[in-house]
């Protein structure tokens, strides 16, 4: 999957975090992956940062969904999807993903997309959650990392780890207005500048309208995206309301927390969403300008090509009545007699070439008139044709 025009520094192959008993999840040092993945997890808490090839090679020891593993290769937009397993009427399991897809741009013709994703596994029985973030860039990682919920907010509550990494994306998505709108700017200053910089302009306008385009897509599925996730955290209240409230409502404060996390979230990826449209208005805006720009050279040119035609006639009519009148005596109607007694005859039959020369020059303006108006005449007769014929 392409997912870049230009190369990216990409993040260490794997992190991992456990709760270690404290409130603060610290790093693992993990010799042997496969291993560590197979063993029985000790801790109610392990998050791991992963790039997806990893997690496809570990992928036996992870038992990660299939319709999650197709999210490593595909070209997809934002996405949300959870799972519950059963034992009898008795849940047992939460399995649940979010996945967010932002294009950042550079330059006109140089971008990169970003397909992050976070995956969130829960043993309710054994109250063990296991976090798997993939593909997050490394900046990103870092504020994860920084903003890790406590144990009280994490305990119990899947859907903290989602509006945790919704927040960050959203950030993100931030960073991606941004970044298009300066080179929406670059752009007008190139259009500015100079006239000889059209061309270039009317590229990097082209460029930044299809940037744009996917901007507005992505944040518009972002935000459905969240949406869905603050209708699935309803329904995770509705229907298992003992893990919502706990004994004497104990963690029911976690749970409106949550809710006004994600609330936060779906709000800024909105307000981000709205921010982009504006982009398209002075795209819009960008391109009509280029079309007058455009439309003005053209005139300016076609003025120019004008003034040479004119030039020309009139050089031609300088030169016109001299060579007309040299031809007309050069011909052998008249005839000159140098010597000591000039003469200067003409021929009692130059008659001929009026008569010969006017028909001719009628004629030549009677064909050119039928070839020039052959449209209109044809339209015209098949307009007669027509007209009888409805008559009949």
């Amino acid at each position: 999957m392409e997912l870049s025009s230009v190369d990216t520094p990409q993040p260490p192959e794997v992190t991992i975090f456990e709760d270690v008993g404290t409130d603060i999840l610290r790093p693992q040092e993990v010799v042997d992956l496969g291993a560590f993945l197979s063993s029985s997890q000790r801790s109610s808490t392990q998050v791991i940062f992963a790039q997806h090839e990893l997690l496809e090679e570990y992928d036996s020891h992870l038992s990660l969904p299939p319709d999650f593993r197709n999210t490593f290769g595909a070209d997809l937009n934002s996405s949300f999807h959870t799972e519950y397993g059963f034992t009898g009427h008795a849940i047992t399991h939460h399995v649940s993903w979010s996945l967010f897809k932002i294009k950042i741009v550079e330059q006109p013709g140089e971008y990169h997309w970003i397909q992050a994703s976070v995956f969130i596994n829960w043993d309710l029985q054994a109250n063990q959650q296991r976090i798997v973030f993939v593909d997050v860039p490394d900046n990103e990682r870092k504020q994860l990392e920084q903003n890790f919920p406590t144990r009280d907010m994490r305990d119990r509550n899947p859907y903290i780890w989602h509006a945790v990494f919704g927040h960050i994306m959203a950030s993100l998505y931030n960073r991606s207005f941004w970044k298009q709108r300066n080179v929406i700017r670059e752009t007008e200053k190139i259009r500015n500048a100079s006239s000889e910089n059209l061309p270039k302009f009317l590229k990097n306008l082209n460029d930044s309208a299809r940037h744009a385009v996917h901007l507005n897509e992505t944040m518009e599925v972002a935000e459905h995206t969240m949406n869905r996730l603050l209708i699935e955290h309803s329904h995770w209240r509705d229907e298992f309301p003992e893990y919502v409230l706990g004994q004497n409502n104990v963690v029911r404060g976690t749970y409106f927390q949550t809710r006004q996390k994600l609330a936060f979230v779906a709000k800024e990826i909105h307000s981000a969403r709205t921010r982009s449209r504006t982009l398209t208005d002075r795209l819009a805006s960008e391109i009509q300008l280029a079309n007058t720009l455009v439309s003005h050279e053209m005139s300016r040119n076609t003025r120019y090509d004008s003034m040479v035609m004119k030039t020309l006639s009139f050089m031609g009519m300088i030169y016109l009545p001299g060579t007309f009148v040299s031809g007309i005596f050069g011909s052998n109607f008249f005839d000159f007699q140098s010597g000591a007694k000039e003469s200067w005859e003409m021929s009692h039959e130059f008659w001929l070439y009026w008569a010969v020369t006017i028909p001719l020059t009628l004629a030549t303006f009677v064909v050119w008139a039928l070839w020039h108006y052959r449209a209109q005449l044809g339209f015209l007769g098949r307009g007669r044709i027509r007209d009888a014929s409805e008559q009949v």
